[in-house]
């Protein structure tokens, strides 16, 4: 919570890019739902809109 989300999406990005350098490659499904996970609680609702919305769950 002490991170900006701009600060969380860069610390997403480089592990994203260290697993891809050791050929550890995620689908965009998992990350999608990996980077959700990571956001801070401030922003519970709109992880809770994405993750439960009117067209499903992801």
């Amino acid at each position: 919570e002490n991170k900006s989300v701009v600060e969380q999406l860069a610390e997403f990005n480089k592990i994203i890019d260290d697993l891809a350098n050791i050929d550890v490659n995620l689908e965009d499904d998992d990350k999608a739902f990996h980077l959700l996970c990571a956001l801070p609680k401030s922003l519970e609702n709109l992880k809770d809109s994405l993750l439960y919305g009117k067209e499903g769950t992801v």
